[in-house]
This record gives structure tokens, C-alpha cells and sequence, in this order.
């Protein structure tokens, strides 16, 4: 009996329990399956929202940043001109950086608390309702068999 002589048996057709066993397999895979794509959506448009959140958070610390930059060097010597009038130079110059350092802290930290809301972007509503479902799916289940 050769090799070729014992695969002929193993490439028959499948026979009709097999062939139903695997209907009844997808068919009862088919909700569940359309359920993990179903999360696996609302999981990618939650990661998108927070993601845009966070580039929101980015754009506005750079441009935070930016003013903080740009006005600085003009209103600076601006301010330390006014202010020694009254004052001495270096009290002029202190109260000068005083004021702008005050006002690129609450620009950056607006900013930062920007990024931190969309950074990890991890879908958390998502994830919180997948677990309820399994969990309302799994006490059902234990209803159902009791």
C-alpha cells in the first residue's frame, strides 16, 4: 500500500454532520463576532475623539508658547520703559518678567491639561460598556439556566 494509496481516503467530501456541525458553529458565532466588530468601531471612534482632543491640547500650548515668545521681547522692553519712570531699572525689569511669566504658567497649563485628557487615547466608555454587556449577557445566562 503505497502513501498516495491511504491520502485518497482523507480528500472525500465531507459528510453532511460535518457539514452541518460547521453551519451551526457559524451561526452561533455570527452574533458574536458582529458584536467584537461593533466594539472594535465604537472603540476606534472613542480613540479618534481623544486624539483630537489631545492635538486641541497641542495646538494650544504651542500657541501659548508662541506668544509667550513673540510678546515677550516687545512688551517686555515696553514695560520696563514705563515702569522706570517710577521706578529703578532692575525693579522695572523684575516686575516686567514677573508678569509674563504668570501669563505663559496659565497659557501652558491650559494647554497641558488639554493633552493630558486625550493622552493615553484608551476607549474607556468603551471598554465600561463591553463589560456591562458581558456582564448583563452572563446573568442572563445564569437566569436562563436556572
Amino acid at each position: 500500500m503505497s502513501s498516495t494509496d491511504h491520502d485518497e481516503g482523507r480528500t472525500s467530501k465531507p459528510s453532511f454532520r460535518d457539514t452541518m456541525t460547521a453551519g451551526l458553529v457559524q451561526k452561533a458565532l455570527e452574533p458574536v463576532l458582529r458584536a467584537v466588530r461593533d466594539e472594535v468601531a465604537s472603540a476606534r471612534r472613542e480613540v479618534g475623539e481623544r486624539v483630537s482632543s489631545a492635538k486641541t491640547g497641542l495646538v494650544l500650548a504651542g500657541v501659548g508658547v508662541a506668544f509667550a515668545l513673540t510678546t515677550l521681547v516687545a512688551l517686555a522692553g515696553f514695560a520696563v520703559a514705563l515702569l522706570e519712570l517710577a521706578l529703578p531699572l532692575w525693579a522695572a525689569t523684575g516686575i516686567t518678567v514677573v508678569v509674563f511669566a504668570i501669563v505663559t504658567a496659565i497659557l501652558l497649563a491650559v494647554g497641558v491639561r488639554g493633552i493630558r485628557r486625550g493622552v493615553p487615547p484608551v476607549p474607556r466608555d468603551t471598554i465600561r460598556e463591553t463589560k456591562e454587556r458581558v456582564h448583563s449577557a452572563s446573568t442572563a445566562d445564569a437566569d436562563d439556566a436556572a
